[in-house]
């Protein structure tokens, strides 16, 4: 058999990594690489000749980086069938729409503001259109039942990341014996709301490829996120202020509403306007819902059949109007808004009404990258431009850790520690060098065989 990694190496984006036993070629995830414009583009339009006679496509879940690269190889004509589960299949339709029409909307602004008299057009990346098709390709699996590649038994379980995610294990026979591999896509955190833990691995693999997000660091706890959050709103509450969350619209949107829900429920907080601005955000809330099979049971106990978000005080903006009608609330309520790091997005147009306000708070519920407006709040900068001017920042600035999505790096190892075994040959992928390195040498110490931190097209071989 041959493995040969496509992306996500060396870094935590573009996760694609091509296996090819006897015959049969499978691409497990085909995710697209986020990083500086021109560096990206090349990457993205890659289609690499080792996937010619491609036969299948896995998908572990509908996060960009694993699955937006997709519409590329169904445009570059690829029809094959993609195995994912159906709420992966439904958040991927979600986000992969929202590329397409980004990269439309970017293709149209640079030909008409940027391009230059006798300048070829620039073309998206994918469109709308190629979105639907790649749709049509979707082949839907429930975690655990085992289904056949060409004599290879796949099968996808609960991986606990995000709604519908999963990691995925395949079994064969070659040269007379049995072979196994472990592929974790991205693993999430234990004791999460709404979804399930990740389902634990009960046996070794010979062949593992593992994610290493935070393969070198520690969560806050999970029991310390809930008395941060309620504290913020009770304090925005008593001020009659307002409360912005920069959020991502996947996963992290709905978290925070599960909490308010809950928080509302149990008379913690009277009922306040919670609102959810973001198109992508509205459409996820309104997925994750439609797969209450997904819910693990601490939501279950808790809201029973009852609309987990509670709609009637939840208000989703889906247009550009709603989102201005926002702004008449002066508080107290709670605005959820994209992007987290505050770069661009809806959340733009709340920190320029709250920012000067010191009834107000700003919650950032994650690590922010550097180079950002959200990193420069973070880390307490007083002054900071949005568009076209200057904001003093007087409101309240804070922080919550440990609502990160992937396991860190005790989680990876508990999850793993079935398989650390000398016979087991490891591959490290999705992190950056200095987490990748971290993480092969806590899994060296609990007794795994080689680990390998592959470079991009890196191939190898293994019988």
């Amino acid at each position: 058999m041959r493995i040969q990694f496509l992306g996500a190496c060396r870094t935590v984006t573009g996760s694609s990594h091509l296996i090819q036993i006897g015959e049969k070629k499978i691409l497990l995830d085909c995710g697209l690489y986020q990083g500086r414009r021109d560096q990206s583009r090349a990457f993205n339009e890659w289609v690499p000749d080792s996937l010619k006679d491609l036969s299948a496509i896995v998908l572990s879940h509908g996060h960009l980086d694993h699955c937006g690269k997709l519409p590329v190889l169904v445009r570059a004509g690829y029809e094959v069938p993609i195995y994912c589960t159906d709420a992966t299949a439904d958040v991927a339709r979600v986000v992969l729409a929202d590329a397409g029409e980004i990269q439309q909307e970017d293709a149209e602004y640079l030909n008409r503001r940027q391009r230059r008299p006798g300048e070829p057009e620039v073309k998206p990346l994918y469109t709308v259109s190629d979105v639907h098709r790649t749709a049509q390709q979707f082949r839907t699996v429930p975690y655990g039942r085992i289904f056949e590649i060409g004599g290879i038994n796949v099968a996808l379980h609960d991986a606990g990341h995000i709604l519908g995610s999963a990691y995925v294990t395949l079994e064969w026979v070659e040269s007379g014996e049995k072979r196994s591999m472990l592929f974790t896509g991205d693993l999430g955190r234990f004791n999460t709301p709404i979804i399930n833990d990740p389902s634990p691995i009960q046996s070794r693999f010979d062949l593992v490829i593992t994610e290493s997000t935070y393969g070198g660091r520690t969560h806050g706890a999970i029991d310390q996120i809930e008395p941060q959050l309620l504290d913020a709103v009770q304090t925005v509450v008593t001020r009659q202020g307002r409360l912005i969350i920069p959020s991502f619209a996947v996963g992290r949107t709905q978290t925070v509403l599960w909490y308010m829900r809950k928080f509302i429920r149990e008379g913690k907080i009277r009922p306040i306007n919670i609102y959810v601005d973001s198109p992508m955000g509205v459409e996820m809330t309104d997925v994750t819902e439609r797969h209450r099979e997904y819910f693990d049971q601490q939501t279950r106990d808790l809201f029973g059949q009852e609309d987990l978000f509670g709609h009637r005080r939840i208000i989703l903006a889906k247009s550009s109007q709603q989102s201005r009608q926002i702004n008449s609330d002066r508080g107290p309520c709670v605005i959820i808004a994209s992007s987290p790091t505050c770069e661009f997005g809806r959340v733009l147009h709340h920190l320029k009404q709250s920012l000067e306000r010191p009834t107000d708070m700003v919650l950032f519920v994650g690590w922010t990258p550097y180079d950002t407006l959200g990193r420069r709040l973070q880390d307490g900068q007083k002054r900071v431009k949005i568009f076209d001017r200057f904001y003093e920042v007087v409101c309240e600035i804070r922080t919550i850790h440990g609502l990160s999505a992937h396991a860190d790096r005790q989680e990876l190892a508990t999850f793993l520690s079935p398989t650390c075994s000398p016979e087991t040959e490891t591959w490290i992928v999705h992190g950056e060098t200095d987490q990748q390195q971290a993480l092969a040498q806590l899994l060296t110490q609990k007794g795994m065989g080689r680990c390998t931190i592959p470079s991009l097209e890196t191939e190898v071989y293994s019988c």
